[in-house]
């Protein structure tokens, strides 16, 4: 089996979740490098269900990689990275840091607003990403053909 992922869509409180657009832009993109999304969910912007998510899905799933969707911005509401941080044993800053660097030249200049962060749990790497779909693919192509190489990295039982 190859390297598996979930894909936690952050919305703001309030908002009822239709068919999440982001969850199925990011499926297509893991799939055409070879990973499979193997659990997803769209939560409401609350600190302590996003910590329960990337808890539950790094300790008792094994998820090789988490992607997080929305909730990285300014507003009072966006509280993932936060949520991110205290969930994790070691943040790669370079991650986050080279995709708003990226996206920033090639896209816009709104990137420079994002809080996103990415770090390890135990052998989960988490990653933030914006919340619409074309934001998050644009991140997410930064370093889409480096996730295997990472998962590897954290633990070489996956290839």
């Amino acid at each position: 089996m190859g390297w598996t992922v979930g894909i936690l869509s952050v919305k703001e409180k309030g908002i009822i979740p239709g068919e999440d657009r982001v969850t199925s832009e990011l499926t297509k993109m893991i799939a055409s490098v070879g990973g499979m999304v193997t659990v997803s969910e769209v939560v409401e912007s609350d600190q302590a269900k996003i910590e329960k998510r990337l808890i539950s899905w790094s300790d008792r799933l094994k998820t090789d990689v988490i992607l997080t969707a929305g909730g990285s911005g300014l507003g009072k509401s966006d509280i993932t990275p936060d949520a991110t941080q205290a969930v994790i044993d070691r943040e790669v800053p370079a991650i986050s840091d080279v995709m708003r660097l990226e996206v920033f030249r090639k896209s816009t200049k709104k990137a420079v607003i994002s809080r996103a962060i990415a770090g390890i749990r135990g052998d989960t790497l988490i990653i933030n990403l914006p919340g619409s779909p074309a934001p998050a693919r644009e991140n997410l192509e930064v370093i889409l053909d480096t996730l295997s190489h990472f998962v590897a990295m954290i633990h070489p039982r996956v290839t």
